[in-house]
């Protein structure tokens, strides 16, 4: 199938979760592996396996338990969701979301009328299943149907975009004068009367049950098609959540490369493995899926011990957990860091990581006053000097804890030699800040891991979501750590996801 069938056909794909396949099914082998630990950092291997549970303010947030189970299928019940959602807070089903029943090939419209009133359009679809038919009632707003006509003066079908006339759109003069089925109940007719040449809307069924506007069906979208909910974990679960996938195979299939995508979604971290020992690998991977981000350390970046050196990435000294660039109003969303050689040494050199996410929700659950300060307070991040793409000074305020508009978790911040000296708060915000500040890293430290990569290891995780760093090692010329880096964009990412899937459902329904 050509990309442009397989982007045309998208607004097809998403009716209901029809045909939609698994999250993360068939999961490659889980891979950990644990290295000494340092005072501050819980090697993984060694943590009580326990179950903890999080939740966002707009809804269930899942936890990642040490046995790893797989994420749920785009068709999930109810039900299915509250089993695996178990808490004993008081909160337990309080945001659970339920998902309705995918709409089949078969299922028509019985009924459709027009509810003057309050100008909607009430169609009762007859839905067939397994289980036999029943019928559901639906509504959309005249307003929404008029502005979403499907005719060629409306919407350009080839770019998928609307071309209604919004200059004279007028939403009140918009007129319903009659409503009906046709193709034996597959689409829905309007017809309208607000003075123009073209006065008829065709709909196919699909099409609205995809954009229905039940609570339920709004979220299932949203969960499968615009930002599947994180599984966020502590220490104790990341021996079941590091996913390992093979380099050459991501590369040559799309089947695991769509794997890799929805592993690093869930769960913020996967390693890739035997990838060839040249310095352009992480390119390669990166043009998979879209394209690099560069910044003015440039697109690859070499991490290994530099005298001169403007960051402190490129000391052998032990480096703080942080993540990267948070001086950027949109900072890169995915590091790619490929080890080409590795330090020697029994101990030195390896990797820190914890999900900032579970440790967020960890203080907006049992630190609410912390949280707040944390995701209130703007601070300073700066950095300056030189490297790849010359001179730079680079400033942006934002807080340690990003939350987005609907509630849910977007961006962590945190980088020691990064946070400014100027810090453009009131005097005193100044000291509570610092105290929700400490423990933040104190349980940061508690939920980290470490581990070292192998030579051909790429380890892949979310920039806006893990903190990670590096214990200090002894560079000498016979013990010498050699990194490649890259950068992806989130944006990127969740858009060849997308296509991926749309190509999957559209291969499976023959498309």
């Amino acid at each position: 199938m050509s990309l442009v069938r397989c982007l045309a056909t998208l607004n097809r794909a998403v009716v209901g979760g029809g045909g939609v396949s698994t999250l993360l099914a068939h999961q490659p082998t889980i891979a950990t592996r644990a290295a000494t630990q340092s005072p501050a950092i819980f090697n993984f291997l060694n943590r009580n396996h326990a179950t903890h549970q999080t939740r966002t303010s707009s809804g269930t947030v899942r936890n990642a338990s040490s046995s790893a189970p797989p994420l749920p299928a785009d068709r999930d019940t109810g039900e299915d969701r509250r089993a695996r959602v178990k808490s004993g807070s008081a909160e337990e089903n309080h945001h659970t979301v339920a998902t309705s029943s995918a709409p089949s090939s078969s299922s028509l419209i019985s009924e459709a009328t027009f509810d003057a009133n309050r100008s909607r359009v009430v169609v009762t679809v007859l839905l067939a299943d397994d289980g036999g038919a029943t019928e559901q009632r639906y509504e959309f707003p005249a307003v929404w149907l008029r502005d979403n006509c499907q005719c060629e003066r409306c919407f350009h079908g080839g770019s998928t975009s609307r071309v209604l006339d919004w200059e004279r759109f007028d939403v009140d003069g918009v007129n319903v004068v009659r409503v009906g089925v046709l193709d034996g109940g597959r689409s829905l007719e309007v017809q309208w009367g607000d003075g123009e040449v073209h006065g008829r809307s065709v709909y196919e069924l699909g099409w609205l049950l995809g954009r229905s506007f039940r609570g339920a069906d709004t979220e299932r979208y949203l969960r499968e098609w615009y930002r599947p909910e994180p599984v966020v974990w502590g220490a104790a679960g990341f021996g079941g959540v590091l996913k390992e996938f093979s380099f050459e195979q991501v590369l040559a299939d799309d089947g695991a490369l769509r794997q890799w995508i929805e592993a690093l979604i869930a769960y913020g971290v996967v390693m890739i493995k035997g990838a060839p020992l040249t310095e352009n690998e992480c390119r390669r991977l990166a043009d998979r899926v879209g394209f690099i981000r560069k910044t003015h350390y440039g697109e690859e970046f070499i991490v290994k011990a530099k005298e001169g050196t403007s960051n402190v990435a490129y000391l052998s000294t032990p480096l703080q957990m942080h993540t990267d660039l948070p001086y950027y109003d949109y900072k890169p969303g995915c590091n790619l860091l490929h080890c080409l050689v590795q330090s020697s040494n029994p101990t030195g050199g390896e990797n820190l990581i914890a999900d900032g996410f579970y440790v967020a929700e960890q203080l907006r659950q049992h630190h609410p006053d912390d949280f707040r300060l944390l995701s209130e307070t703007l601070v300073d991040w700066s950095d300056l000097g030189a490297d790849e793409a010359g001179t730079f000074h680079s400033i942006y305020r934002a807080p340690v804890i990003c939350i987005g508009r609907d509630g849910r978790l977007e961006r962590i911040n945190h980088s020691v030699p990064q946070r400014d000296s100027h810090f453009s708060v009131p005097l005193d915000r100044v000291e509570p800040w610092y105290r929700a500040m400490q423990r933040f890293v104190t349980i940061l430290h508690r939920e980290a891991v470490s581990f070292k990569t192998a030579p051909g290891d790429i380890l892949t995780f979310s920039n806006v979501r893990m903190v990670h760093g590096r214990t200090g090692y002894t560079d000498t010329a016979g013990n010498t750590r050699h990194i490649v880096g890259a950068y992806l964009d989130w944006d990127e990412i969740y858009s060849r996801w997308r296509v991926l899937k749309t190509a999957a459902v559209s291969d499976r329904e023959g498309k």
